[in-house]
């Protein structure tokens, strides 16, 4: 067993493919299915829902208009087990102990727990990657209160299994050998999950990453090049999705299946910021 730590260089050129991809967001723009509570109840709703999830490992609704929270709650929990926000530093923004508003208020912050809350943009990752695998989110949920302005962020969705495809078999193989140095729970970098390859990772941007590495100590030498290889494999943009949020529209992303993230917001208008509310779920059974 060895350890290490992981710090971006300037001249790692995942950085250039980050600005790229996270100043505007993907070419692709994913467009929602319209869909009207009313037309079938929370149920209808959940259900459309459930069946994209399983097909595209995201799903995409546009409402009429947003959820009440009761209502939103209830799509969450017909979609899986919702994970109580405890973390001290967004209990301002939490409901229910469940929910948390999630709004621009914030230019810059070196605390992980509120870069949510920030203009600039949130590199991507998998939700509650330096947690035990038992419990990570299966699926995020996200509901539009308010838009905001016209330079307001796009969610970025990019598949694993495109990430997965451009590393080397070697390159992978250590990967699933290497995992945070935070205690034994924490799941490696890439697992096999019922036969498909999860990652369980967030870039760093530029805090130090230390890592573990199960294997011979020769290969220590290995992971920091096999790191900067997944985070160009992270950015290459090529199958990336953005999401363009409008008032009324419900995201379920599949944390098996997609990282996301975050682009750049327009922070001249902060009396009219976005309003998202979300939902992290664990999977049932």
């Amino acid at each position: 067993m060895s350890t290490g730590c992981f710090v971006e260089r300037d001249s790692d050129p995942h950085i250039t493919l980050r600005d790229h991809l996270l100043e505007a967001g993907p070419e692709v723009i994913a467009e929602p299915d319209a869909c009207r509570a009313g037309d079938g109840g929370l149920e209808f709703v959940a259900a459309a829902l459930r069946d994209q999830l399983k097909i595209s490992g995201y799903a995409f609704l546009q409402l009429r208009d947003p959820l009440s929270n009761p209502g939103f709650i209830a799509v969450g929990n017909a979609l899986g087990k919702p994970i109580p926000e405890r973390d001290a530093a967004v209990q301002p923004y939490v409901e229910e102990g469940i929910l948390l508003n999630l709004t621009n208020h914030a230019t810059r912050t070196s605390d992980v727990s509120l870069q949510p809350f920030t203009t600039n943009f949130l590199t991507l990752h998998t939700e509650g990657s330096a947690r035990p695998a038992r419990r990570q989110p299966r699926y995020v949920l996200l509901m539009c209160c308010a838009q905001g302005n016209s330079g307001t962020a796009r969610t970025v969705l990019v598949p694993m299994a495109m990430v997965r495809r451009r590393l080397s078999p070697g390159d992978a193989d250590l990967l699933a050998r290497v995992r945070y140095r935070r205690g034994q729970d924490v799941p490696p970098l890439l697992r096999n999950v019922a036969g498909e390859e999860v990652f369980s990772f967030r870039d760093f941007h530029t805090e130090p990453l230390a890592w573990v590495l199960d294997g011979e100590t020769e290969e220590a030498l290995l992971v920091n090049p096999a790191l900067r290889r997944l985070l160009v494999a992270l950015y290459t943009s090529d199958g990336a999705l953005a999401v363009e949020w409008r008032r009324g529209m419900l995201l379920a992303i599949d944390n098996h299946r997609y990282f996301h993230g975050r682009t750049v917001s327009d922070d001249r208008s902060p009396l009219n910021p976005r309003h998202l509310k979300r939902l992290r779920l664990l999977a049932r059974g």
